[in-house]
């Protein structure tokens, strides 16, 4: 951060365009939030099934295998080996059962993706992937802005302390008179970036996250104190000013 003035007007500038900037972040880390809260939703849904498909058709490629070798094996067993082709034929009829119920899974499975067939499945796992590769730029564009807003906090904390012998009132009444110009300026850049999908619920939940993260409540309460006291000050200064009456005698 560049030397800002030790003058009123210039630290209530700074102080507000560093607010404005915070005010942006906010809103990015909130839009993200959202972005990957719904994704992530969808990828948590979908993800196990997936998984339970390609295991039943694992399972379903195995178990026809299997029969076909016992089919194959059934067929070259001599007529008299009656025991082995009773051992054969309740085999092979259990596996007939079971690739039914796994066929029968299977089709319930593709039912709960929205797929008519088999081939609808690739459409859902491109998806899928695509929402993984979305989720992962997000968790990097999350960090960046986090970043950004801790800077910007640091940047917030020692432009307040260079502000500590300062009026603090003049000084609110400075910033205050510079607040609304900067926040109009932050939420137009964002209805810029973000066009459509702007919302303007959550611009009004990251002023309040700013006011939070600046104590801005807090701050106002201090200012509204020092006030007080100033003001009791200049009263007491006065009762103890000798009226002219007294000073005449």
């Amino acid at each position: 951060m560049q030397a800002v003035k030790n003058t009123v007007p210039a630290i209530a500038e700074a102080m507000e365009k560093i607010r404005s900037s915070m005010l942006i972040f906010s809103y990015q880390l909130r839009h993200i939030g959202v972005g990957k809260h719904n994704m992530g939703k969808r990828v948590k849904a979908v993800k196990p099934e997936l998984e339970r498909y390609a295991g039943l058709v694992q399972q379903i490629k195995e178990k026809s295998k299997e029969r076909k070798a016992l089919l194959a094996e059934k067929k070259e067993t001599p007529f008299y080996q009656i025991p082995k082709l009773h051992d054969l034929t309740r085999r092979i009829t259990e596996l007939t059962e079971e690739l039914e119920e796994l066929k029968t899974e299977k089709e319930m499975v593709l039912r709960s993706l929205d797929c008519a067939d088999d081939a609808g499945i690739s459409a859902v796992k491109k998806e899928i992937a695509t929402l993984e590769g979305a989720l992962q730029k997000l968790s990097e564009q999350e960090a960046k802005y986090s970043a950004e807003l801790d800077e910007a906090l640091k940047q917030y904390a020692e432009l307040k302390e260079q502000a500590a012998g300062m009026d603090a009132a003049e000084l609110m009444d400075a910033r205050l008179a510079v607040r609304d110009e900067k926040e109009r300026s932050a939420v137009d850049r964002v209805k810029s970036a973000y066009g459509e999908k702007y919302d303007p619920m959550m611009m009004h939940d990251s002023k309040r996250d700013v006011a939070n993260l600046l104590h801005e409540e807090a701050e106002t309460r201090s200012v509204r104190e020092f006030l007080r006291q100033k003001q009791k000050a200049q009263q007491t200064q006065q009762h103890k000013k000798p009226k002219r009456h007294e000073q005449e005698r």
